[in-house]
């Protein structure tokens, strides 16, 4: 570990203001002995005597009296060590009578160390957020990384890697800083120490969030768990924008893939989350998960080659005419569990005439995808190609 130690030029700062307010002369001393600031610039490189003392003895304090018999270059005043993590790395003096300067040089001796400490904190900081980014690379872009390494850094961070963790992608309003809202969102009372959180370069908040499914219900459980989240999320959003003067009714994007319990899978599920927020770049509901919409993603997948062997000549058996408005006509039938009396509600029209449409449908296949849900299945899958051949299957 790396010995703890002044700055010279940190030191000459924190003088350099202090002296905007005092009359008093104050030197830094490192553990050597040698003054490293000063209010005197002249004794800036001089060797001090009686820090050196200290430093070597571990004493608490010097006073140095005024008298006649003092050394040429000694000055009355106090010398107190300047400690860090119960070790002295320096000490501070300050010129003048004892009795005068003492609470002074005390005051000096506090705020130094004060200063240490807020130092190292930050330097810590910055340490595990490079280390934070150096995780995010290897779990998001670089899949050369061995295992064991990027294991070994996730537990290094205080990550157990092993734990089931389901992504969560957020957008926040564009006029709330990224950075910023991601320290808001871990102040939540849902966000815990296990869950991982990065800001990525697609300008969104990316958080692998523990999760327990247990044995019952575990769709059900991983969706409220989430759901939870990001309203804990949004209300903690909510509640900044409105400190900071910002309107009502903040609206935040999210986006929920499948969870996971190997680090080596992370980046698949970024994928997931990734290609909801492309599919729908303005949901009607928040967050909308990967399991509503998984033939769709799935099918996404599926290379180009293998879609139009499998599904070109019968797609284009399919009249122009039929192919219009099947887009919303399948997922309204999907969405309803079959139901069309519901599905016919869902897309505003009459039972009649949606009964109508899946007739023509039902002759044209031969099957009824009502009734049949391999038959809708396939009917999803046709839209999917429809699409990735730039046709509009959304209008009537």
């Amino acid at each position: 570990m790396r010995e703890p130690s002044l700055n010279a030029a940190t030191a000459a700062e924190f003088l350099l203001r202090l002296g905007e307010h005092i009359d008093y002369n104050i030197n830094i001393m490192d553990r050597d002995g040698v003054i490293i600031a000063s209010r005197d610039q002249s004794r800036v490189g001089s060797y001090h005597d009686a820090a050196r003392r200290i430093v070597a003895n571990g004493a608490t304090i010097e006073r140095v009296e005024p008298n006649s018999n003092l050394s040429s270059g000694v000055r009355p005043g106090v010398n107190l060590p300047i400690v860090h993590r119960s070790e002295t790395i320096g000490v501070v003096g300050v010129t003048g009578d004892p009795d005068e300067v003492m609470a002074l040089a005390y005051a000096v001796k506090t705020s130094v160390e004060s200063m240490l400490e807020l130092e190292a904190w930050k330097e810590k900081a910055l340490r595990r957020q490079d280390s934070k980014n150096l995780l995010m690379n290897h779990i998001l872009y670089d899949d050369e990384t061995p295992r064991p390494v990027v294991e070994a850094l996730a537990v290094k961070l205080g990550y157990d890697p092993c734990l089931m963790r389901a992504p969560v992608l957020v957008f926040p309003p564009q006029s709330m800083d990224t950075a910023d809202a991601l320290q808001t969102m871990k102040k939540g009372s849902f966000h815990g120490g296990e869950d991982m959180s990065f800001v990525i370069p697609e300008g969104g908040i990316l958080i692998f969030k523990v999760v327990e499914l247990g044995h019952e219900g575990i769709i059900v459980r991983y969706e409220d768990e989430l759901r939870a989240y990001v309203e804990s999320a949004g209300a903690a959003l909510s509640r900044r924008a409105r400190s900071e003067g910002g309107p009502e009714g903040l609206r935040i994007r999210t986006y929920a893939g499948a969870p996971q319990i190997d680090l080596g899978r992370y980046r698949m599920a970024y994928r997931q989350v990734l290609w909801l927020s492309e599919r729908y770049p303005e949901p009607s509901g928040s967050p909308v998960f990967l399991f509503d919409n998984l033939l769709e993603y799935l099918s996404s997948r599926i290379p180009r080659e293998e879609l139009v062997a499998a599904l070109a000549v019968m797609r284009n058996s399919m009249p122009a005419e039929m192919t219009h408005g099947l887009g919303p006509l399948v997922g309204a039938l999907s969405d309803s569990a079959l139901n069309g009396k519901e599905a016919a509600a869902r897309l505003g029209v009459h039972r009649n005439t949606l009964a109508s449409r899946f007739m023509r449908l039902s002759r044209l296949l031969g099957r009824d995808p009502r009734h049949d849900h391999h038959a809708l299945d396939y009917l999803k899958m046709v839209v999917r190609f429809i699409e990735l051949q730039g046709e509009d299957v959304s209008s009537t």
